[in-house]
């Protein structure tokens, strides 16, 4: 992929970041842009996830504010992403949603 392709995908996810948080105020992001190394550490981690292009991110909830997953892969659909919840939940770890760029 292009550098300018990269950036593009990368401004897209941002904005949808944005739109996303000012829909649903409980949400936090425990991950984001990640390393080669530190994805290769991670439990469950896979070597061509979107981390490393800073175009997923990893998701909790504040206390009542989960929404439900329907609505809010409807408002994900709105900017090209999509939402895996509960997505590879390693030992130790809080259930979390997953939301990277789609095609």
């Amino acid at each position: 992929m292009e550098e300018g392709e990269r950036l593009h995908r990368f401004s897209r996810f941002v904005w949808g970041m944005y739109y996303l948080k000012t829909k649903f105020p409980g949400m936090s992001v425990t991950s984001w842009g990640r390393s080669v190394a530190h994805n290769a550490a991670l439990p469950g981690s896979v070597p061509n996830s979107q981390h490393l292009e800073w175009t997923a991110a990893d998701l909790i909830w504040d206390d009542l504010t989960v929404p439900g997953l329907e609505a809010f892969r409807a408002a994900a659909a709105l900017v090209h992403m999509t939402v895996e919840r509960n997505a590879h939940r390693a030992p130790g770890e809080r259930d979390h949603d997953h939301l990277e760029l789609g095609g």
